[in-house]
């Protein structure tokens, strides 16, 4: 054991705080209670080291940190009370200190040895090193969190934790400590009388965790001093800490080199050698062959080194090839002359100063997404059991390379996505080589690389929809339900809160109700429930967590009010719920559904078919000739589509009903296709970034489909769209006696009903001359 190990780095600021004295006072009392209750053979240690205490009048005073030396063995009566029976003191991290303070006095040979080394260095938990004002405050937060709870039973300040940081010579590594305080023998007292505070509202004192301005004027630490002593242990968490390094680094955004610079320092301190470095090259590949990009691949020592010496690229993918087939731990621990024939990619690194090389595979949901290389300027490095230490990692390095492998995709489809729109398959190869083109282009410095615009000419758009019906009104129905529950769960709650309080907090508690209630029945009338969720996350909740601080005498019922709020609990949402769930329903089999006819679709003729998730679904089908120049579209594919058009309509009708229980949200869909009188052209527009027609003519196509879904039968004010049944829009004659054909059809087979409606529509802005057929789903 040793005395006087003097500070932690950075950490001389706490009699700039509060003022401090050391005294052995605290343990004693710990010793006193402790022996009223120990019935076992502790008992007796406990009396024969407070006999010790009682013998030295020190024990019931102060001492100063000079005098320590003159009571060692009241310190090593201390340090055999607080430590393991089993603990060696060599290495035992264990030491005392001044309240609070890291100005330690006295502690074990680990400890000295660890805090009196030149390289050692306080760290925050969430920055590489600590400001000294940030030490600072965090001593204010300790004092005030010990003021607070001893004397206001207020505990709303949050601790921190401290790691600390020393460079192990012998290994040139940083090693990482967590330290622990145990602060069980310091008490905080005060010089002058203490002031009342508004613990119902301690908002004024603490908010976020965090001291505010008036906490610090009404209660200056000034006021009070700290007596006792503080026991500090470290742990030593290394490992621990690469790890969190690894995954901080994958989660903050940041530059891709210091990305990679962080998760090499995790990885350094995993593998536990300055001798080593690692490299990671993630497997990326377009239309099934590897591609390795400058950038995504800029990470891998291999590819690096293969460029820089001009070595011949196809060595790289002929390996990348059969390392697919066999991935598998590879090592190679002197890069010698043979392998400049055998194997001249990883000559390359010989060239470099690299002496040796490992590569292991690395797999992400079972599928290998590329490898992480090891490789060191000495010969003499024991891979194996590197690659074994930094094992616990390999998981986080598989998210890593699956990002890479990501944002290269990403990339490509953003091109596409960008200059283009959604491709489909039967566009997708254009579109895959074009936005290749323009990827390399790019890369190769030109900064006038344009896109074409992607036109279409003279195809036939089928248009449909199948709508929930009356949507907006459910959604306020449901949301007045859950008001009604939600004020009738806060009288009940408020009830039994005030019966556990006095009739002063009642009386607070009663009128904070009373405002919640006014404010909550407002949201009746605006059918806004994200207003009344932020009211309830900025009002309700915090208030109730207060109250549950300043009482908790009333836990109860508070804990269960403050819950049922946090989690958004069926007592408040059930209406809500069960309508999203059964719109969910709805729209994830009508989605499901129409995913499913594609391959339908195709079979007819090569088409583009999206749709639009909405409240329900929307979907636009383009087919003509241009889509696909290598197959002649007839006459026969345009019926086959209208066709399947109306017979998906038939079944989508149906879906409700199906996905529906007894106890979902009871809802209908309405159901409409829109037949345009002629073929249109359409182009992807650069500025607006989608598909669009094509020529102010065709223009009307996108008027109507907006506006169509609201139209009312003429001279009726009924609306067109009905649950139950499919109305089919459109302009000419010759077109309805098409569809009349085709209904027919469908009536003998007893899905449509035999009563048909022939209707004309109101005019729309801009639309006139609109007629429809109605029919009812059987």
């Amino acid at each position: 054991m040793k005395i006087g190990l003097g500070h932690v780095p950075e950490t001389r600021k706490m009699d700039e705080v509060i003022s401090t004295k050391i005294s052995f006072k605290p343990f004693v009392n710990y010793l006193e209670d402790r022996l009223k209750t120990e019935k076992t053979s502790k008992a007796k240690l406990y009396k024969m080291v407070l006999e010790e205490f009682y013998k030295d009048p020190v024990s019931r005073g102060y001492i100063s940190v000079e005098e320590i030396p003159q009571h060692v063995k009241l310190l090593e009566l201390i340090y055999v009370i607080l430590s393991p029976f089993t603990a060696d003191e060599k290495e035992y991290l264990w030491a005392l200190s001044a309240p609070a303070s890291k100005q330690l006095f006295y502690g074990t040979d680990a400890c000295a040895i660890l805090v009196e080394g030149d390289n050692s260095a306080e760290i925050e938990s969430n920055s590489a090193y600590e400001e000294k004002e940030r030490i600072k405050k965090r001593f204010q937060t300790f004092a005030y969190k010990m003021i607070l709870d001893k004397y206001y039973n207020l505990d709303p300040i949050r601790g921190e934790r401290i790691l600390y940081s020393q460079l192990d010579a012998g290994l040139g590594l940083t090693r990482y400590y967590e330290v622990r305080q145990d602060t069980r023998f310091v008490e905080i007292n005060y010089k002058e009388p203490l002031p009342a505070l508004h613990c119902d509202t301690p908002g004024m004192y603490v908010q976020h965790g965090q001291m505010t301005e008036h906490l610090r004027e009404v209660l200056p630490l000034a006021n009070f001093y700290l007596e006792g002593f503080t026991v500090i242990t470290l742990e030593d968490i290394t490992e621990d800490h690469a790890i969190e390094i690894i995954k901080k680094a994958l989660i903050t955004h940041m530059d891709a080199d210091l990305l990679f610079e962080r998760v090499r320092y995790g990885l350094k301190l995993l593998g536990g050698s300055k001798d080593i470095e690692f490299g990671m090259l993630p497997f990326i590949s377009i239309n099934g062959k590897f591609i390795f990009d400058d950038v995504e691949c800029s990470q891998s020592v291999m590819i690096n080194a293969v460029r820089k010496r001009n070595t011949n690229m196809a060595a790289v993918y002929n390996s990348a090839e059969e390392y697919m087939q066999r991935p598998e731990m590879r090592i190679f621990p002197v890069i010698g002359e043979e392998e400049k024939t055998r194997n001249p990619h990883i000559y390359a690194l010989a060239e470099i100063g690299i002496r040796s090389y490992a590569v292991l595979p690395v797999f992400y949901n079972q599928t290998l997404v590329g490898v992480l290389e090891v490789f060191s300027r000495t010969e003499d490095v024991q891979y194996e059991q590197i690659l074994a230490r930094v094992n616990n990692a390999i998981p986080l390095i598989a998210q890593l390379l699956q990002n890479s492998i990501d944002q290269f995709d990403a990339k490509i489809s953003n091109i596409i996505r960008e200059q283009f729109t959604a491709v489909q398959p039967a566009v997708q190869w254009k579109f895959n080589e074009v936005a290749l083109d323009y990827y390399r282009d790019l890369h190769a410095g030109n900064n006038n690389a344009v896109i074409g615009t992607a036109s279409f000419h003279n195809v036939y758009p089928l248009y449909g929809m199948i709508d929930i019906r009356n949507s907006t009104i459910e959604r306020n129905h449901a949301l007045a339900r859950d008001i009604d529950n939600l004020l009738n769960q806060l009288h009940i709650e408020e009830k039994n809160i005030c019966k556990l309080l006095n009739d002063d907090s009642a009386a607070g508690v009663q009128n904070e109700f009373v405002k919640w209630h006014a404010a909550i029945s407002l949201f009746l009338n605006s059918g806004d429930s994200g207003l009344l969720n932020l009211f309830l996350q900025t009002e309700t909740i915090p208030y109730l967590r207060a109250l549950l601080n300043s009482n908790p005498e009333a836990n109860g019922p508070v804990s269960r009010l403050k819950d049922i709020l946090e989690q958004d609990g069926a007592e408040i949402s059930e209406n809500r719920d069960r309508l999203e769930s059964a719109m969910q329903k709805i729209n994830t089999a009508l989605n499901k559904f129409f995913a499913g006819e594609r391959k339908a679709l195709m079979k007819i003729y090569p088409c583009y078919f999206e749709t639009f998730r909405t409240d329900g679904v929307e979907y636009d089908l383009y087919a003509g000739q241009s889509i696909s120049p290598a197959n002649e579209f007839l006459p026969q594919h345009l019926e086959a589509f209208r066709i399947w058009q109306l017979r998906s309509t038939i079944k989508a009708a149906g879906i409700t009903k199906k996905v529906l229980k007894k106890r979902d949200w009871q809802l209908s869909t309405t159901q409409l296709i829109y037949v345009n009188p002629h073929p249109i052209n359409i182009s992807f527009r650069n500025d607006e970034r989608h598909f669009d027609v094509d020529g102010g003519y065709n223009i009307r196509y996108q008027i109507i489909k907006k506006r169509v879904d609201k139209v009312h039968i003429r001279d009726t004010g009924e609306r067109l769209t009905q649950p139950g049944k499919i109305a089919i829009v459109y302009y000419n004659d010759a077109d309805a006696r098409l569809y009349l054909q085709y209904i027919k059809t469908l009536q003998r087979e007893r899905l449509l009903d035999e009563q048909i409606e022939n209707v004309e529509l109101e005019d729309l802005q801009g639309v006139y001359g609109l007629k429809a057929i109605r029919v009812a789903v059987l």
